[in-house]
């Protein structure tokens, strides 16, 4: 493999997005696809394996050759040595499953896994936000609340390739209860299905939601409710603060934990940042250590959707040095 580009994956349970990323960390293309996450196992492969296919003949036909490797960013658990999915709530069907083994057969070629909120601390790490700094916290803020650790100028991985489940910090004891089944974790506030269900405690019990806070489908938006208030929609405000706090709460923590430089702040929800960063930054003022605080930045992301696949291609990258280095 001789070209000058890797190729990123970042596998959701709705979508794929597939791309050619240059040496130096540029988005060379770019292509969205249906992710098949409900298929049995092999046919999601195959269908990653198809896209990545795609994804080089077109830069083929653009002159730029063979990639130099292949990552692949998904959700969960990862047993990063053996290259297992331990579990994902997208993909029903992996579960222990040998997910590096089976692209590698399919691709005839080595490929690099991650856990998806990793690649995109990653991708924010080598061309975005946290570019040139060695110690970052970086939060994801979407569906759920999804979180990366730079140390050193390294992701943190830990021993069970757990670490950086930032999401999953308590920040109310005996709090609203999140998805992963616990009670008072940041997701259950700070995430989109969180502030959903922050909108829905505060209306009367049974009440449909308001057309303001729907898009043109009727579907519950962030973006709507951070329309409304801006709009100064008293109940919108009230949420926002209330996501602000517990969102300032998280980040003094991981300010006095980990005494970052730099705190990125990314996913569909940092659009309502601004709402939020008078009650979080309260928060954090009454809770970090002045030191640690006084050396801290706090930023939104740069990268937007494209992170997951530029930190999918740079940890691709890295495999590749760490087998040069070795030979």
């Amino acid at each position: 493999m001789s070209g000058g580009y890797f190729v990123g994956v970042d596998m959701g349970g709705t979508n794929l997005r597939c791309g050619a990323v240059s040496r130096s960390g540029e988005l060379l293309l770019l292509r969205r696809a249906p992710a098949e996450a409900m298929a049995a196992a092999d046919t999601v492969v195959a269908n990653i394996a198809a896209n990545v296919e795609a994804v080089t003949r077109e830069a083929r036909g653009r002159g730029l050759g063979a990639p130099r490797g292949i990552g692949v960013a998904v959700p969960g658990p990862l047993d990063l040595i053996s290259g297992t999915v331990t579990a994902t709530p997208h993909v029903s069907a992996w579960r222990s499953f040998p997910l590096r083994a089976r692209l590698e057969r399919a691709l005839h070629c080595p490929v690099a896994i991650e856990n998806d909120a990793n690649a995109w601390a990653l991708g924010e790490f080598w061309r975005g936000a946290a570019r040139g700094r060695s110690e970052v916290v970086l939060l994801t803020l979407g569906t759920g609340v999804g979180g990366g650790l730079i140390v050193g100028g390294r992701i943190v991985h830990g021993i069970a390739g757990m670490a950086g489940e930032l999401g999953h910090v308590t920040v109310e004891p005996d709090g609203l209860r999140c998805d992963c089944g616990a009670r008072g974790c940041l997701e259950a506030y700070a995430s989109a299905s969180g502030i959903r269900r922050l909108v829905e405690n505060r209306l009367r019990k049974g009440a449909p939601m308001p057309a303001l806070f729907t898009d043109a489908e009727g579907n519950f938006a962030v973006k709507r409710l951070a329309d409304a208030a801006r709009r100064k929609n008293a109940l919108a405000r009230s949420v926002f603060e209330l996501a602000g706090k517990y969102l300032g709460i998280a980040v003094a923590s991981f300010v006095n934990i980990f005494n970052p430089e730099l705190v990125v702040i990314g996913g569909g929800v940092s659009g309502a940042l601004p709402l939020m960063r008078e009650p979080m930054m309260r928060e954090i003022r009454k809770r970090a250590f002045a030191a640690a605080l006084g050396k801290v930045t706090i930023v939104r992301a740069a990268l937007g959707g494209h992170a997951g696949v530029v930190g999918a291609a740079y940890t691709a990258a890295q495999q590749m040095r760490a087998v040069i280095a070795r030979d």
